[in-house]
């Protein structure tokens, strides 16, 4: 059974999320494992990156305004932003913002429970985070799939595949990669889907 690793990221975790993810969320196609990090005011996206629950993630949820009560001489920054930020260093994580505002299918957030919705937070989380979870899974899984095909290609560097098959099952780290190395695995995993699309 394929297992995904979900990492939920706020610097106020709200119960509900935390609760729905960890507990209720299932599927009877795969496994979960759920872990999260209450992020610091002071810390900057950096920490996050270099954290290890953050390497090994598969989905993150991440809160839109994660990063807007920082100093203004740190910078200000949106869960949106740090999103784009994030796939430069982990390309094959999903990323799914959470927001207190209302949610923007466009960049893909999501409104966090508000009590005043008139459902509890667990009726509210069945109902919104399903699709979003699912979807992340399938693009998931869509990379684990090319990635098979790439393992048995002999024409591709050993280690470079095995890092690759390690960061989409959330067992390795990106941190050695190079721009290079991420480049070549971009353009390997284009030429793979040529030849699947052709």
């Amino acid at each position: 059974m394929e297992k995904f690793n979900i990492l939920y990221i706020d610097d106020s975790p709200e119960s509900g999320l935390e609760r729905y993810l960890d507990t209720e969320y299932s599927n009877t196609e795969y496994e979960t494992d759920y872990s999260e990090i209450q992020f610091m005011p002071d810390d900057g996206y950096e920490c996050l990156i270099r954290n290890t629950k953050v390497q090994v993630a598969n989905i993150i949820f991440i809160d839109s305004r994660l990063f807007e009560n920082r100093t203004v001489a740190a910078g200000k920054f949106s869960g949106e932003e740090f999103k784009i930020i994030l796939k430069k260093y982990y390309p094959f994580i999903e990323v799914i913002v959470i927001t207190q505002n209302d949610a923007d299918k466009s960049v893909g957030t999501i409104s966090k429970y508000d009590p005043n919705c008139g459902k509890t937070a667990s009726a509210y989380y069945a109902e919104h985070l399903p699709g979003y979870i699912e979807k992340a899974i399938d693009n998931i899984l869509v990379y684990r799939r090319l990635a098979e095909k790439l393992e048995i290609n002999t024409s591709w560097e050993s280690t470079l595949i095995e890092k690759i098959i390690n960061s989409l099952y959330g067992v390795g780290t990106y941190d050695e990669l190079t721009k290079t190395d991420i480049d070549n695995l971009i353009s390997a995993f284009r030429e793979i889907q040529e030849k699947i699309d052709g």
